[in-house]
C-alpha cells in the first residue's frame, strides 16, 4: 500500500502576500505575507486534516486535481 500522497497547492499573489490554495483537500487554504509563509501554514493544513480524518477513521484526502501549464505566444496577438 502506498503511505505517500501528493497535493497540488496553487499560489495566488494577493495585496499584502499570498494565498495557498489546495483544492484537493476542500475549504483548505492559508494566506502569508511571503510564499514560503503560506506554503508553510498551508501544508500544516493539510497535515492537520489528515490526522484528524485518521483519529476518526475517516478516509485520507485524495487529490484528484490536474495541472496543465498552457504556454501562449502573446507575439500573435500582437498587431
Amino acid at each position: 500500500m502506498n503511505h505517500v500522497k501528493t497535493y497540488t497547492i496553487t499560489l495566488i499573489p494577493v495585496d499584502n502576500g499570498y494565498r495557498a490554495v489546495c483544492l484537493g483537500v476542500p475549504g483548505c487554504e492559508a494566506t502569508g505575507g511571503t510564499k514560503e509563509q503560506a506554503l508553510e501554514r498551508i501544508e500544516d493544513q493539510i497535515k492537520a486534516r489528515i490526522a484528524e480524518a485518521t483519529v476518526h477513521g475517516r478516509p485520507v484526502p485524495v487529490d484528484r486535481t490536474s495541472t496543465k501549464f498552457l504556454w501562449i505566444n502573446v507575439e500573435e496577438f500582437l498587431v
